[in-house]
């Protein structure tokens, strides 16, 4: 991942505001900095776009596409989640990985990051995958995010029915790592494919 780092002038640009806020936002210690060998405060493109989310403040397609692609993995089991993180590091570069336990972690970090893909179990404590689908889909700024349903339960049946709720693709557990990484290719693009 290229590490951009952003002066106050450009910040200012980005958030519509006048470089003495910005600056008055580091003073206070809002978003993290650091100092150049000549002086000057500068932040990094990541501290940036998390200061952004936080603050509901549009994101640039310039610092999403230095930031990388964010994905979400869905899944109360913690075991699963780590399978899915190591898979996904080892054969994608540019993308952060976050991870949710349950339906309303998800939807709370979905609005937060837009992710390009959530990988997401069906079956969750509380709000469960399928409604987390009709969440993804009714909502306009997450019409891109690609959704990757899996479940080890009624594969037949629940595949069925995330498709219908909004899921891309689906696949059961436990997955084939390879087809579970075909999958997520197609729904990523080779934007983020790792060089081999």
């Amino acid at each position: 991942m290229n590490r951009k780092a952003f002066g106050t002038y450009e910040i200012a640009k980005i958030c519509n505001v006048t470089p003495s806020t910005v600056g008055n936002w580091i003073e206070k210690g809002l978003i993290p900095t650091f100092t150049t060998g000549g002086g000057h405060r500068r932040v990094w493109a990541m501290d940036l776009l998390n200061f952004l989310r936080q603050h509901n403040i549009p994101v640039p397609d310039k610092l999403k596409d230095i930031a990388g692609l964010d994905v979400l993995v869905v899944d109360d089991e913690n075991q699963v989640r780590r399978l899915i993180k190591r898979a996904l590091m080892k054969n994608f570069s540019d993308i952060v990985i976050h991870e949710a336990v349950d339906g309303f972690e998800a939807g709370q970090k979905i609005t937060q990051l837009i992710p390009v893909l959530v990988v997401l179990d069906i079956k969750l404590p509380g709000i469960d995958g399928f409604k987390v689908c009709e969440i993804i889909r009714s909502d306009e700024r997450l019409k891109n995010t690609k959704i990757l349903a899996i479940s080890g339960y009624n594969i037949d049946e629940y595949e069925k029915k995330a498709i219908e709720s909004g899921a891309d693709e689906f696949i059961g557990k436990p997955f084939d790592m390879e087809k579970f990484l075909e999958k997520t290719k197609k729904l990523i693009g080779n934007g983020a494919n790792k060089s081999t």
